[in-house]
């Protein structure tokens, strides 16, 4: 690891800067929310400062221009740094790294470095869109883009931000980051909640014009498929038309589709579910609640108030000074759930919480893993986080039916519980899980392999395998191989990719697929496969004799460092 000002890197930023500095450093770092993706950009902005470059660091909002100004003075305290925004106008005269807003940064008059210079953007994503990609000028020659999930819903970073950065580095998505101790173990629970006859019937209603006029749209009117953001838009522009039929089939999509998803964000049934949480969310620890609407973020609060939750909406509708004050009472866990709509998904430094309860489905993974981000971070006892996902049966939101496998797929792969229950079962189930006592930190360290990417392949026989690896000793070794030569060839040469034999890394699913030229599908089967086979009755003698064999290279080895 190398250090930068007063924090060492941990292995995955160590990882993502040597492979920017190998592209040329030119390139995007993808890091999930919660792992630390500043540093990178920091480590980059300190290492271009001490090769006598200017520093350009670009973020998206004022919160953000503190944030990283301060934590660059705390991590680069030799070098001169200034800041551009909220009423301060400082340029490249006098310093070596300049903080600014974005719209600072593309305004008139927005100062340009003289000589060879870095660009530092985070919250990359955002600069796709056509106004803010004047920001990607060519008097940056280095560049190094942050985000949690380089995607848009336009095609902003095909047209923009990959021809400028040119490079894609992956840096640490959600199992890296829960097997290396980075995020805490999650607990998911898929709640199925009913409408309404009432908001069935309207529901079914405004879902029919949904899809009438959408096929309308598209065949008809000239409005693109795919990307959604594109179809959108298309529709937006065609709204604001004349009186022809295209405006009126566009306006007529928009008001019904903005109607159906109030119906399921503000639904009667995720209310009376959240009140019945309620009663064990007032029990402590803090939690946030997701929603899609800024009237469904205070229908939440109130039910939560209601069963003496001390709750508040966390809305664009509150001061920058209000929303500062909610989110200091909240970190002193005075305000123990904020409920909000999208304004707390990106941007924002919120203090760690507990639970997270989704109102309203993720419409991108990019909105799912910044949420997520607000949740998962590593407890200091060791606790789980715990995620709630309300769902409306039968209805677009149902993952029954396929929907929203995308931002699902980011919590099921990393859980170490994942259920589904009807709306009556999840309180007396979520307090179960706020009741469990911690898993000691050793014992969490063995669980998985490179990521926990199946509720079912979590079991002690992996937590074993994965010990016996780490081992010194010989014969625990031999045993393991021995135990191994049971299998397959193809289970055999996943469970050595999983376990790290031979390459001293255990292999994630995507990097064990990529390894072996095979489909993760098949990497997940194989190593399911090879798992079952090892607690069959003929090979459990020697799981026991392996067992027996790690207790005893443990204690050893306890034994020699005491003395």
């Amino acid at each position: 690891m190398s250090a930068v000002g007063g924090f060492e890197l941990r292995a995955w930023q160590q990882e993502a800067f040597d492979r920017w500095v190998a592209a040329g450093r030119r390139g995007v770092v993808e890091a999930v929310t919660g792992t630390g993706k500043t540093a990178v950009g920091i480590t980059a902005a300190a290492d271009a400062v001490d090769r006598g470059r200017t520093v350009l660091v670009v973020v998206p909002g004022v919160a953000l221009l503190e944030q990283w100004y301060q934590a660059i003075r705390r991590a680069v305290p030799n070098a001169r740094v200034g800041r551009r925004g909220a009423g301060v106008t400082d340029s490249f005269a006098g310093v070596d790294i300049l903080v600014s807003t974005v719209q600072s940064a593309i305004g008139s008059g927005a100062p340009m470095p003289d000589g060879p210079a870095l660009l530092v953007a985070d919250e990359v994503h955002r600069y796709g869109a056509s106004s803010f990609s004047r920001l990607l000028s060519d008097a940056f020659d280095e560049r190094i883009g942050l985000t949690a999930t380089f995607e848009r819903n336009d095609n902003g970073i095909q047209e923009h931000l990959l021809p400028y950065f040119e490079t894609l580095i992956p840096g640490c998505d959600y199992p890296r980051g829960h097997t290396d101790g980075i995020l805490a173990p999650v607990r998911v629970m898929l709640v199925s909640v009913p409408f309404t006859p009432e908001e069935q019937f309207e529901y079914n209603e405004l879902d029919e014009t949904v899809t009438k006029e959408r096929l309308a749209l598209t065949r008809k009117y000239g409005c693109r498929e795919e990307p959604f953001g594109e179809f959108m838009r298309d529709v937006m522009i065609l709204s604001e038309g004349g009186a022809d039929r295209a405006t009126w089939s566009a306006r007529r999509y928009l008001k019904a589709f903005s109607r159906r998803r109030a119906i399921l964000a503000e639904s009667q049934g995720k209310l009376d579910t959240l009140r019945e949480i309620g009663s064990v969310l007032a029990t402590g620890g803090r939690s946030i609640v997701f929603s899609e609407t800024k009237e469904s973020a205070k229908l939440a609060a109130e039910a939560l108030l209601e069963q003496g939750v001390v709750a508040a909406p966390y809305t664009s509708d509150l001061s920058t000074g209000d929303r500062a004050e909610l989110l200091g009472l909240f970190k002193e866990g005075i305000m123990t759930t904020l409920a909000a709509p999208r304004v707390l998904d990106e941007g924002v430094d919120v203090p760690e919480a507990d639970v997270g309860i989704i109102l309203a489905s993720s419409r991108t993974r990019r909105q799912m893993i910044q949420r997520m981000g607000r949740i998962v971070r590593p407890k200091s006892d060791g606790r789980h986080a715990s995620f709630l996902v309300l769902y409306i049966g039968e209805s677009s939101e149902d993952p029954g039916r396929g929907a929203h496998g995308t931002f699902l797929e980011q919590l099921t792969t990393i859980a170490s519980d994942l259920v589904d229950v009807d709306a009556g079962d999840a309180p007396g189930l979520l307090a179960d899980w706020l009741s469990r006592a911690p898993q000691p930190a050793e014992q969490l360290a063995t669980q998985p392999l490179a990521d926990n990417d199946d509720v079912e392949t979590v079991s002690e026989t992996r937590s074993l395998l994965t010990v016996s690896v780490a081992s010194s000793d010989l014969a625990v070794t031999d045993l393991l191989l021995s135990c191994l030569a049971v299998l397959e060839p193809g289970e055999i040469q996943v469970m050595l990719c999983r376990l790290g034999i031979g390459e001293g890394n255990r292999a994630s699913i995507r990097q064990t697929s990529e390894m072996l030229d095979i489909t993760e599908s098949d990497v997940r089967a194989h190593e399911a496969a090879a798992l079952a086979r090892l607690e069959a009755a003929d090979v459990a003698g020697a799981l026991s004799d392996l067992s027996a064999m790690v207790m005893q290279a443990v204690g050893d080895e306890g034994l020699g460092e005491s003395a």
